[in-house]
């Protein structure tokens, strides 16, 4: 086996976190050899910022070409739950696995040292394509963890790879096509017609995701809608719309740009209505969550705090939202 160069595992590194390592034409990275933890050597504590979060896989990007980034097929059925009390539970496809886990964070809590203890797992045969026995396998040789942009990165000793998470809901977000919430997208751009998204090419024409949540406790639910494609979308992120349920449909309350998931419900409120926090990236600004309060009109910004750790709620959209997952958006004629 060739010896690594500095270069290489530095350059490797920045592209597990912006893209893959895949995509790269020159000599890739050797494939590491791996030794797993011993049993019983996981320290005891278990805390920091990781401790009672929950997350659901994204993806996991190897160093090796011929690999590349694997992606779940449904991430919803790949949920980690890391209890504060040190125990680790996992939905993995049709299994489960429970065991330990530690961390022991840096002065910046954003990143730190990260082992699972040996894990305990059910070994029902899942229809293809699955990631379960990927993940309890490649699970003893994780090292290392970085919280950026409001994922979880969990990093194999010897550059073997990183396992991307996202906060989890328990429910992916809602891709089903609804008249009722595009006819109040359209209402709130009436600029958005055909022929604008046709001359904007591409990916012009818009597509949406969105999730619901009772903000105000009336019992009924608002939607927050997350739009994509060219016209909705900058280099700081997309815009989201808050709509409320009305006698005529849904009513705009409030429009977001350039806003990233995942989005989270928050258990403060003002005026009656929950807080909300989105995380805003991009554009050459530090990544920031941005809380956002209701002034009895509208949501108006209330703070922003680095993105180093996931603030706490319910988060509303947290999926890996792509622009081909959306929900294709008809423009007006």
């Amino acid at each position: 086996m060739k010896k690594k160069s500095v270069t290489c595992i530095a350059w490797c590194i920045t592209v597990l976190l912006t893209g893959g390592c895949s995509h790269h034409r020159g000599t890739a990275c050797p494939a590491p050899t791996l030794t797993p933890a011993s049993a019983g050597q996981v320290p005891a504590a278990a805390g920091g910022p990781l401790a009672d979060t929950r997350w659901r896989l994204v993806h996991f990007q190897s160093m090796d070409d011929a690999t590349g980034t694997v992606r779940p097929d449904d991430s919803s059925r790949y949920v980690m739950h890391l209890h504060g009390d040190g125990t680790v539970t996992m939905r993995l496809n049709c299994n489960r696995a429970n065991g330990r886990w530690s961390a022991e964070p840096a002065s910046d809590t954003s990143s730190g040292r990260f082992e699972f203890g040996p894990l305990a797992a059910t070994r029902a045969a899942c229809p293809p394509p699955s990631m379960d026995e990927m993940i309890t396998t490649q699970a003893q040789y994780v090292r290392s963890y970085l919280l950026k942009d409001g994922r979880l990165y969990l990093s194999l000793m010897a550059d073997g790879g990183i396992f991307a998470w996202e906060p989890d809901t328990g429910e992916a977000v809602r891709a089903t096509p609804d008249p009722v919430i595009e006819a109040a997208i359209l209402r709130a751009f009436p600029s958005y017609t055909r022929s604008v998204a046709e001359m904007a090419g591409g990916v012009g024409k818009g597509r949406y995701v969105y999730g619901r949540a009772d903000l105000n406790g009336d019992g009924r639910e608002e939607v927050l809608v997350y739009l994509m494609g060219s016209i909705f979308c900058g280099t700081g992120g997309c815009t989201m719309l808050l709509l409320t349920p009305g006698p005529y449909g849904y009513a705009l309350v409030s429009d977001f740009t350039i806003t990233r998931p995942p989005v989270i419900v928050a258990p403060t409120a003002g005026a009656g209505w929950r807080d909300l926090w989105r995380l805003e990236s991009g554009g050459g600004m530090a990544a920031t969550y941005v809380r956002h309060r209701y002034d009895g009109t509208r949501y108006v910004e209330a703070e922003r705090v680095p993105a180093d750790r996931v603030p706490p709620g319910t988060v509303c959209l947290g999926a890996d939202i792509t622009y081909d997952r959306g929900i294709p958006l008809e423009p007006r004629q």
